[in-house]
């Protein structure tokens, strides 16, 4: 079967790592044919370091080419996601995107129908999923082995972020151009693995705090609880001004206690019997629960990470392979954090799915004001 041609979007930091993947063979059955960089000096770069590889000057340029590859890997600045995936659609590519999905439900849905009506796949490059503890734990929640699910804390302080990042482009941390900070951007990969561990929430009660360690007008602090209708209730805090910081996620069911530290080490206090077992039977007014405390090994099974998903990718192209992380997938992930930010604003519960066009009209206020404060 012909091998995918690849053509990469952006050549910053990340675009960079894509391609240098894709030329070094470690994809199988997907090539670089081409990178699309606005800038003089990375098409330089490009080219010296990538000979015989196309080079686009603009995404416009870039399309008017397309008979040179299959699919187009979108890595630019987020805004943007949602504009560059719909002229693929319409030029017949599929669409490998890296997070977030887009800055709205509105705009990401409108993505999801322009792909479905041009017949193209959309997936998304949520690598974090990839891991195999996070994939250990979902097995471990689907086959019951925490039993049913009471409660979920995530704590995810590890984004410490200084005024030279901030400052490092003008779009950056502005609700005019990046429409958003801590939620829409570096909390993206650990809001899409709790939606995939847990489903999506059907509630959310947030206070997302802007400007709180540097002077910026979007968010760099958040307290988010969601609620379930089958009981299940989480907390997700994180940061990007506090260090050092922790990444650490507890999950409490009736039969044990999960904890995944630092995406890398599972512990699990496994209870003999389980507590709802334990508390019908228990006649002792202070009676607890036997349970043991062990480390749960998880070997590395084949490739993980961005290589996992873009390898799914390809094979999915080619052999129908089911995605891993589809376009649905960051179409609720941008909907947590749109939820979690008109919670906040609104200042109340909000339920999900939420006010598609209340939340554009907000988010376009805030950069309004933003804009009129000559931020």
């Amino acid at each position: 079967m012909e091998k995918i041609r690849a053509a990469v979007v952006g050549f910053g930091g990340m675009g960079r790592q894509y391609v240098q993947m894709l030329d070094n063979g470690e994809i199988d059955g997907m090539v670089l044919a081409g990178v699309c960089c606005r800038n003089e000096k990375g098409q330089n770069e490009i080219r010296t370091a990538y000979p015989g590889v196309s080079v686009y000057p603009n995404v416009e340029a870039m399309f008017g080419c397309k008979d040179e590859f299959d699919a187009a890997v979108v890595v630019t600045p987020h805004a943007t996601h949602v504009e560059i995936g719909k002229m693929a659609a319409a030029a017949g590519k599929h669409i490998l995107l890296d997070k977030p999905a887009g800055i709205s439900t509105k705009e990401v849905k409108e993505l999801l129908d322009a792909a479905e009506r041009a017949g193209v796949s959309l997936g998304m490059i949520f690598n974090t999923r990839m891991n195999r503890v996070f994939f250990r734990a979902k097995e471990m929640i689907e086959r019951g082995e925490l039993g049913r699910l009471n409660r979920a804390v995530w704590i995810s302080n590890i984004w410490f972020r200084t005024p030279a990042y901030h400052n490092s482009a003008s779009w950056r941390s502005t609700w005019a151009g990046e429409h958003g900070g801590l939620l829409i951007n570096q909390s993206q990969h650990f809001l899409d693995v709790w939606q995939w561990l847990f489903g999506m929430p059907d509630h959310v009660l947030a206070t997302v705090e802007c400007g709180k360690y540097s002077d910026i007008t979007v968010d760099d602090s958040m307290d988010v609880q969601f609620f379930y209708d089958n009981g299940l209730h989480g907390t997700f805090i994180a940061s990007s001004g506090e260090y050092p910081g922790v990444n650490r996620l507890e999950i409490w069911g009736t039969k044990g206690r999960l904890c995944i530290e630092d995406s890398s080490r599972i512990l699990f206090d496994e209870n003999v019997v389980s507590t709802d077992e334990f508390s019908s039977r228990n006649q002792e007014i202070y009676g607890m629960p036997e349970h043991h405390a062990r480390e749960i090994t998880v070997e590395k099974r084949g490739a993980e990470g961005y290589q996992k998903i873009f390898q799914n990718f390809t094979d999915h192209l080619r052999y129908g392979e089911p995605l891993l992380a589809t376009g649905e997938d960051g179409l609720r992930g941008v909907m947590i954090a749109n939820g979690a930010y008109l919670s906040s604003w609104l200042k109340k519960k909000v339920d999900f799915p939420i006010d598609d066009e209340r939340y554009a009209a907000m988010l376009e206020e805030k950069a309004a004001e933003e804009r009129r404060a000559g931020k």
